[in-house]
């Protein structure tokens, strides 16, 4: 956009990426796992079904946030390289708004690179109050699957 020109509503994305020294299928099912059965506080209920079409249903509990719930369809399920899912966010006392949701995982110097796209922001307010949760999503992952080397030298995980 030109001359400070706002996108239009709906088209606010992020990307985030981090490299993870970790096999992909590692970092693929820590993910999954980390919204549905190794939930840490803040996620405070899942239902999945992981399939094309399938739903997920998250409740979450943000530290100095809103609670509030994402409804998903998942739209691609490639393990151990993609997930993407359609998004609703749902908020008691706000309005919701949709996004589009991708996470890939592929080949990297030093690992794996898990790199989330998520499309569809209403504003750049609510995107970057999503944006800096990621991260921290991102930090969870790395600390669940992360190889690093024994006393023995052989690679361990987490």
């Amino acid at each position: 956009m030109k001359g400070g020109q706002q996108p239009p509503e709906g088209q606010y994305a992020l990307d985030v990426e981090r490299v993870i020294d970790a096999p992909a299928e590692s970092i693929f099912d820590a993910f999954i796992a980390l919204y549905d059965s190794r939930r840490p506080d803040w996620v405070t209920h899942s239902e999945l079904d992981l399939r094309p079409g399938g739903r997920w249903s998250v409740a979450f509990q943000v530290p100095n946030g809103p609670a509030f719930r994402e409804e998903r369809v998942i739209t691609a399920v490639e393990q151990p390289h993609r997930l993407a899912y359609d998004m609703t966010a749902i908020y008691e006392d706000a309005p919701s708004f949709s996004t589009t949701v991708e996470i890939t995982v592929d080949a990297a110097p030093d690992g794996q690179r898990i790199r989330l796209v998520q499309r569809g922001f209403p504003t750049a307010k609510t995107r970057d109050d999503f944006a800096g949760g990621w991260p921290d999503v991102l930090d969870e992952l790395a600390r669940r699957t992360s190889m690093r080397r024994g006393g023995d030298g052989q690679q361990s995980e987490y």
